[in-house]
């Protein structure tokens, strides 16, 4: 570390304030070197994509439950509210396919929207399609307010900057993953 070498000044008062910067300075180099973070040592739970993943996913989950708490419903199913007023009348196959869910986990999110009666079921042929009630519509504004409110909490945390390039980054990931499916 290297320290500042206390020069003659001819003033008392120039003296002491030469001091205080002195030791303030001095005081602010050791703090630094105190305060600096060491290198995070390397273990399966920091380095590997599936426990940091789903550490984040955590995180993430109790924010948006929060976030979501004045919709009346699960962040899942604002999901499924959002991309069925945006494209109406998508299959469960699509619907499972575009929010990477088994077919299973579809049907039960969509018969627990069907009871909230925010979507319909229509048969058409073989295939059932899925389209918003006008429940369903209107509940998008407390969707896209969520959302919204989860934005800025997450944003708020880890910085606008950080958040939209962490945004960026997963969406690449998952479309790569995706491909390669």
């Amino acid at each position: 570390m290297q320290s500042i070498h206390f020069l003659y000044f001819p003033s008392s008062k120039i003296k002491n304030f030469a001091r205080y910067l002195y030791v303030q300075l001095n005081s602010l180099m050791f703090k630094a070197l105190i305060l600096k973070k060491p290198e995070m040592e390397k273990t399966f739970n920091n380095c590997c994509l599936y426990f940091t993943s789903h550490s984040l996913s955590r995180f993430m989950n109790a924010m948006a439950e929060e976030s979501f708490r004045k919709t009346g419903m699960a962040p899942s199913y604002g999901h499924l509210i959002l991309m069925l007023v945006d494209s109406p009348g998508l299959s469960q196959n699509e619907l499972s396919q575009r929010m990477n869910l088994k077919a299973s986990t579809m049907t039960r999110f969509i018969d627990k929207l069907i009871q909230m009666n925010l979507v319909e079921r229509v048969q058409q042929g073989r295939s059932a399609l899925i389209y918003p009630t006008a429940a369903g519509k209107q509940q998008k504004k407390l969707v896209d307010e969520a959302l919204a409110d989860l934005h800025q909490k997450y944003c708020d945390l880890l910085g606008k900057d950080f958040a939209e390039k962490l945004i960026a980054d997963t969406n690449k990931a998952n479309q790569m993953l995706a491909e390669k499916k």
